[in-house]
C-alpha cells in the first residue's frame, strides 16, 4: 500500500491506477449484487473513495499524469463523475482541482504546465466537462443535512478548477465553460443564496467566477445571452436603496458590477443595456447615498466609453442627461457629502477618475448647439442663478488637471533617469506615463477644451492654471499629443463607422485654446 507521503515513479503510479480499477470494479459488483441494501456495498464504497483519494499524490508530481492517459484510466475517472454516490464524483473533481492549480505547475518547468494542459485536453476528450456540468446541476445546495454541505463543496471545487483553468490555459477554460453551460449556471446562482446571510460564500464565489471569465475572454463577452446582462443589473438593483451588509457582499456587488462593465465592452452589451433601462438603474444608483453611488460610475464611463457603434453610446450620454443625471455626477465631481459619503470617497479613490471620464464622454458625445450639450457646457457657465457654482467646477477641474500633470511628470522624471539604460522604447515610456494617469490628464484637457469658450470661463481658467505652474498653452499642447497619438483609436472611436464621431471636435477645441 503507497504512503501517502511517497515519492511517485512510474510504478507508483501503475500501482495507484490498478488499485483505483480495481475498487470501481468490487463497488460495481457490490452495488448490483446488493442493489435494496446499501450496507452490502459501504465497505466497497469506502474503498474505492480512498483509491481516488491517493490520486491526489499526483499533484506534487504532474509529470505522470501521462501515465493516467497511458493506462486509460481517464475514461474510468469520467464514469465515476456520474457515480450514484454524489462523494465519489466530488472526490474526482478533487483530484482535478488540485492537478490544475497554479502550485502543482507554476514552477520553472514548463514541462510541467504542458503534461496539465495534456491532461485536462485528454479528459475533455472524454466527454469530463459536459459531466461536470451535469453534476453542477444535481448538486443540491439547499439541504441543511450533511449531504447539503458536502453539495456546497462540490459547487465550490467546482468553481475552483474553472479558475483554475482560466490560469492554465483561457481556451481550455472557454472549452469548459461551453461544453457545462456554466454561463447559464451563473445566471441563476448569482441571484439566490442559501443562507440566512444577504449573500452566502459561493454566491460570492460564482459572482467573482463570473467577472474572471468576462474579464479574460473577449470569446466568452461575446457569447454572452441578454438573460446574463438582464440577471446583473437585477442583482445591482437590490442595491438602489441600501449599502452591502459585510465585506462578502461587498466583494460580491463589486464582482456583479465588473461583470457589468465587461458586457458593456461589446456593442450588444451596450445596446441590452439599454434595453433592460440599465441607464434608468444607474440614475437610481447615484440618487442615494450608498455605495451604488460610486459603484454606479464604473458603470456609467463603460457605458459612455464608445465601441465601434458609436450611435449606442451617444444615446446613452442623452438618456442620461434627460434623466437630470448631471444633477448627480457634478457633486461627486465635487466630492460633497459627509460620514459615510466620505468613507465611501476614502475607499474608491478612482471616483475621480471616472467622473473626469464621464464628464468628458458626455461632452463629447453630445453634439454642439443640442440642449443635451448645452446643459453640460452649462455647468462651466457663468449664470445669475449659479455665479458661484460655476467658478468652483471650474477650479475642481482646473485641481485635478494639476494633480495628474503631477503625476505624469513624476513619471517622466524617472524615465529620465533611466535613460542612460537605454532599455525602455518609446511605448514603454509611454505606458508608464499612462500608468501615472496621462488618460485622466487628457480627459481633464477635453474638459477644459470644451469650458473655456466664453471668456469669463477661459480667463478664470488661465488664472487658476497660472496659480498651480500651467497654462491654457500646456494644455493645448498636451491635447496635441493627444490626437497625434490617435489616443481616441485606443477607446475605440477610430473603429467607429460614424466618421463626425472619430474627429470628436478635438480640432475646434484647440482653437478654443
Amino acid at each position: 500500500m503507497e504512503d501517502m507521503d511517497e515519492s511517485l515513479d512510474h510504478a507508483a503510479v501503475q500501482r495507484l491506477v490498478l488499485r483505483l480499477e480495481k475498487a470501481v470494479s468490487k463497488n460495481t459488483e457490490d452495488r448490483i449484487k446488493h442493489a435494496s441494501s446499501p450496507e452490502g456495498f459501504a465497505e466497497s464504497e469506502a474503498e474505492l473513495d480512498e483509491a481516488i483519494q491517493r490520486l491526489l499524490l499526483l499533484a506534487n508530481s504532474v509529470q505522470y499524469l501521462e501515465t493516467l492517459q497511458e493506462l486509460e484510466c481517464l475514461p474510468t475517472l469520467v464514469g465515476l463523475m456520474a457515480h450514484e454516490n454524489a462523494d465519489i464524483a466530488l472526490d474526482v473533481i478533487q483530484v482535478v482541482v488540485e492537478v490544475t492549480g497554479e502550485d502543482a505547475w507554476s514552477g520553472e518547468s514548463q514541462e510541467e504546465r504542458d503534461a496539465v494542459e495534456g491532461f485536462v485536453r485528454a479528459l475533455g476528450k472524454e466527454g469530463f466537462f459536459e459531466v461536470l456540468g451535469d453534476n453542477l446541476r444535481r448538486l443540491d445546495e439547499s439541504a441543511e443535512s450533511s449531504e447539503g454541505e458536502a453539495d456546497r463543496q462540490g459547487v465550490f471545487q467546482t468553481l475552483g478548477l474553472v479558475e483554475n483553468l482560466v490560469s492554465l490555459s483561457i481556451e481550455l477554460a472557454e472549452t469548459a465553460v461551453a461544453a457545462t453551460k456554466l454561463l447559464t449556471w451563473l445566471i441563476g446562482r448569482i441571484s439566490k443564496t442559501f443562507t440566512e446571510d444577504p449573500v452566502d460564500s459561493n454566491q460570492q464565489y460564482s459572482a467573482e467566477i463570473l467577472s474572471i471569465l468576462l474579464q479574460s475572454s473577449p470569446k466568452i463577452r461575446e457569447a454572452a445571452s441578454n438573460d446574463l446582462m438582464d440577471a446583473l443589473l437585477r442583482c445591482t438593483a437590490k442595491y438602489r436603496k441600501r449599502s452591502p451588509e459585510d465585506e462578502t457582499e461587498l466583494e460580491y456587488v463589486e464582482n456583479i458590477i465588473d461583470s457589468v462593465c465587461m458586457l458593456l465592452t461589446t456593442d450588444q452589451g451596450k445596446r441590452t443595456f439599454i434595453e433592460l433601462e440599465g441607464v434608468e438603474l444607474v440614475l437610481l444608483l447615484q440618487k442615494q447615498p450608498v455605495a451604488g453611488k460610486l459603484l454606479s460610475l464604473k458603470i456609467l464611463d463603460y457605458a459612455l466609453t464608445p465601441g465601434s457603434d458609436s450611435a449606442v453610446p451617444r444615446d446613452i450620454a442623452k438618456r442620461y442627461i434627460d434623466g437630470l443625471g448631471l444633477k448627480y455626477l457634478f457633486p461627486i465631481l465635487m466630492k460633497k457629502g459627509k460620514g459615510d459619503m466620505a468613507k465611501l470617497y476614502k475607499r474608491h479613490p478612482e471616483f475621480e477618475e471616472r467622473t473626469v471620464n464621464c464628464v468628458a464622454w458626455l461632452f463629447r458625445l453630445t453634439d454642439k448647439g443640442t440642449p443635451a450639450h448645452w446643459r453640460v457646457l452649462a455647468k462651466f457657465m457663468p449664470s445669475p442663478e449659479d455665479d458661484k457654482g460655476w467658478k468652483l467646477r471650474v477650479d475642481r477641474i482646473v485641481e485635478l488637471n494639476a494633480q495628474y500633470a503631477e503625476r505624469v511628470a513624476s513619471a517622466e522624471d524617472s524615465d529620465e533617469e533611466d535613460e542612460d539604460e537605454d532599455e525602455e522604447d518609446a511605448e514603454d515610456r509611454y505606458l508608464r506615463r499612462l500608468d501615472a494617469g496621462l488618460f485622466s490628464l487628457q480627459m481633464c484637457n477635453i474638459i477644459v477644451g470644451f469650458a473655456v469658450g466664453e471668456e469669463a470661463v477661459k480667463s478664470r481658467t488661465e488664472t487658476m492654471l497660472k496659480r498651480r505652474g500651467r497654462s491654457l498653452g500646456t494644455v493645448r499642447a498636451e491635447l496635441v499629443e493627444y490626437v497625434a497619438v490617435k489616443q481616441a483609436e485606443t477607446l475605440g472611436a477610430a473603429a467607429s463607422n460614424d466618421a463626425s464621431f472619430k474627429s470628436m471636435d478635438l480640432a475646434q477645441l484647440l482653437e478654443h485654446l
